[in-house]
């Protein structure tokens, strides 16, 4: 995500006799951004599914968590840090492309398991593959636009998950609905329930994007500019290790909250339908309708927010006010995450849970920031490669994992899940908010040159 110096599209087509596709960065633009969203509803529809996967398999909430936390997300994590060096090298549009169809293609295998086993491996393929799109796709915006629209292109990218996390609730419970009756009885003649017609209904269409991004998108000319010269070597990991966390003290405890936040954030994400429907004996259709344009326009008007109050920033003290409308941003989300699970009406629940997306999304889409303005350039890619390893490796891990055994350990009713939901939602956005308040205190003594 470092920022290269980027031509206009009339300038590439000029400088580069290849002709890449850059005549249409719009259309490049939300292609990328469906992909995106549909990763995420690849990766978020196991949320609405929870309740019958659970029946057929005869699977733990335990098990739940680390299908939708640990192993997830380790295998994304992982993924991400090998993948990094082929987006740097390779042809970043064969890539996606592949990667997109490896991903559909194995959401679609989850349909045809009949053991969690089975189901794992499926759900590790898909977070494999997923694990390309966002270091890619952000690469080929710094070389297709001038540097002052590079933020508007990530912005509209980085609306994905909040579109394609909301298609998750909603068409996954529209799409379970459909497939029961009559439908779910033609598919149990065929040996299958009808979560399993949702995952194959959900993956097929990856499959159309992957062809679209093959045929429709050519690889741009990479923007060389910020490469060392000739015989300097790039700082070592080492180097970099040391800037983050010796020359810049704020690093460690802005990581810390951005970690914290992340654990709530994947705890919402893979338990808050299942409470629903546990909680308020709603149906998955009815918790699609409710939940999914809450979340929705919650995360949409939080990065708006994010990018309108980021865009006031403009003098020497940037770095700390946005540490601080982050740490603001986090505060309040705090009593609504310990309220949203606990409360007895499914509409305020639901109201909240919306308040919890809005407050979350401000921090998430400020959180490249503060490594943006700090870290010097060439160490810039390696450092927000470590913030997002150390993301999905922990949050992703720890937050559903922790809310699926801490439900069995308060006996498995839906009181459980809602306590269990507020302790880790709770104590997550507090600490998030402490840390992110601790960051903002040490920015005067971090390096202020870039």
């Amino acid at each position: 995500m470092s920022a290269h110096p980027a031509l206009s599209p009339q300038g590439d087509a000029a400088h580069s006799g290849a002709s890449p596709d850059v005549r249409h960065p719009t259309y490049i633009v939300l292609l990328f951004f469906t992909c995106f969203a549909f990763s995420y509803l690849d990766r978020q529809i196991v949320s609405i599914l929870v309740q019958p996967i659970k029946l057929t398999l005869a699977v733990s909430d335990t098990q739940i968590g680390l299908l939708q936390g640990f192993s997830f997300t380790m295998c994304y994590a992982t993924a991400g840090v090998f993948i990094a060096r082929r987006v740097d090298r390779a042809n970043r549009v064969k890539l996606i492309a592949a990667c997109v169809a490896i991903w559909a293609v194995s959401t679609a295998l989850c349909g045809f398991v009949t053991s969690f086993a089975e189901l794992l491996a499926a759900r590790a393929g898909t977070a494999v593959a997923e694990a390309a799109l966002s270091p890619a796709a952000l690469s080929i915006f710094s070389d297709i636009f001038p540097p002052r629209k590079v933020t508007r292109a990530s912005s509209v990218f980085m609306l994905g998950p909040y579109i394609g996390g909301g298609l998750a609730l909603f068409g996954g419970g529209m799409l379970l609905s459909a497939t029961g009756g009559d439908a779910g009885a033609r598919l149990a003649s065929h040996g299958f329930a009808p979560w399993q017609a949702v995952f194959v209904l959900v993956g097929a269409p990856g499959l159309l994007l992957a062809a679209l991004v093959a045929v429709t998108v050519r690889e741009p000319e990479r923007r060389e500019a910020d490469i060392a010269p000739a015989g300097e070597a790039l700082p070592s990991l080492r180097e970099v290790l040391a800037e983050l966390f010796v020359r810049n003290r704020f690093c460690a405890p802005y990581f810390a909250a951005y970690v914290a936040l992340i654990t709530l954030f994947y705890s919402h994400a893979a338990w808050f339908p299942t409470l629903l429907m546990r909680h308020f004996h709603l149906a998955p259709a009815a918790v699609g309708r409710m939940a999914a344009p809450a979340y929705m326009i919650g995360g949409v008007m939080g990065v708006a927010a994010a990018g309108m109050l980021a865009a006031r920033v403009t003098d020497e003290r940037t770095l700390q006010k946005v540490l601080m409308l982050s740490a603001c941003a986090v505060a309040a989300l705090a009593p609504a995450a310990i309220a949203m699970p606990l409360v007895a009406d499914s509409t305020l629940a639901i109201l909240l849970y919306g308040l919890c997306a809005l407050a979350a999304s401000i921090a998430m889409a400020l959180a490249p920031v503060p490594l943006q303005i700090a870290v010097p350039n060439r160490m810039r890619g390696r450092s927000l490669a470590l913030l997002v390893f150390m993301t999905n490796a922990i949050s992703g891990g720890v937050g559903p994992l922790a809310v699926g055994y801490l439900n069995e350990h308060f006996g498995g009713g839906h009181a459980g899940l809602g306590t269990a939901l507020a302790i880790v939602g709770g104590c997550s956005a507090l600490a998030s908010a402490l840390l992110y308040a601790l960051a903002t205190r040490r920015v005067p003594s971090a390096r202020k040159e870039i």
